[in-house]
């Protein structure tokens, strides 16, 4: 066998490599592809999956959120937790461990919601138990629970401020909102 011969032979097989070559880096090309494909439909599918699980549980804690708000607004609180002839130190201490209560009731739903929401709760929560002793430390400790509850409604109509907890709860309200 010759160089002439050896010549001939690669005429063909060099070809024949180089289109094989070609053939093999198109099909990896395509599987790659194609498993880039599946694996997006299959993370498309799980995550609708999850949000079809966590989703109901996520508006659930929303729910709750919102129910320890509304519980916890100065106005209903008061109004479900004075007895008739409360001193202000009594419905005072009665007033926060009720409001510590409710928070520590609902400590769990932090892991369902938006890490704000949580922060704009915590707020909510520190900001009214700070109100309530501030104004019954400005009330003599002799006087009726009920004057508390005058003092802050009528701070709160006077300086048109809004109030901490219905902050929290408008704030909570649009981020659920993002969720659809």
């Amino acid at each position: 066998m010759g160089f002439s011969d050896i010549l001939e032979m690669l005429k063909y097989v060099i070809p024949s490599i180089v289109t094989l070559g070609g053939v093999y880096l198109i099909i990896k090309v395509f599987i790659d592809d194609e498993n880039l494909r599946r694996n997006q439909e299959v993370n498309k599918a799980l995550l609708f999956e999850q949000r079809k699980v966590s989703l109901p549980l996520r508006l659930q804690a929303y729910e709750r959120i919102i129910v320890f708000l509304e519980r916890i607004h100065p106005f209903s609180l008061f109004q479900r937790i004075y007895q008739q002839n409360m001193l202000v130190p009594e419905f005072q201490l009665e007033l926060i461990k009720t409001i510590r209560m409710e928070y520590e009731y609902n400590l769990s739903q932090q892991m369902y919601i938006n890490d704000d929401v949580w922060q704009m709760v915590n707020t909510a929560k520190e900001e009214t138990i700070k109100i309530i002793n501030t104004f019954a430390s400005k009330l003599p400790n002799d006087a009726d629970g009920m004057e508390l509850n005058k003092a802050i409604f009528n701070y709160y109509m006077q300086s048109q401020k809004e109030i901490p907890v219905q902050i929290a709860i408008n704030f909570v309200k649009s981020d659920v909102k993002n969720l659809f």
